[in-house]
């Protein structure tokens, strides 16, 4: 299992039923959330889709190596999730 920090922009509608599609998608390939917040609606940068504003979520979530890319490509399939970011986080040194 590798630890990532994913922040996914969701369309502003309907966020707790979205919330909970991109949570469906995380458990179906066997990812475990450590942490989740949610950084509420934000106003994006540039428009994208025709949104103006987004609903960020942050999680640090632990992901078994071969699942990164099917999560991808589901959070592709699904128009709702507007931008997805992992970065691979380092396990903190053991004393």
């Amino acid at each position: 299992m590798v630890t990532y920090e994913l922040t996914v922009i969701l369309r502003n509608k309907e966020t707790e039923s979205l919330i909970e599609k991109t949570k469906e998608i995380l458990a179906k390939h066997g990812t475990t959330i450590l942490s989740d917040n949610s950084l509420g609606v934000k106003r994006l940068a540039y428009q994208i889709d025709g949104e103006n504003d987004g609903y960020y979520l942050f999680m640090n979530v632990e992901i078994p190596g071969e699942s990164v890319k099917k999560i991808i490509s589901d959070f592709r399939l699904n128009s709702d999730i507007l931008r997805y970011m992992f970065i691979k986080t380092k396990k903190a040194a053991s004393a």
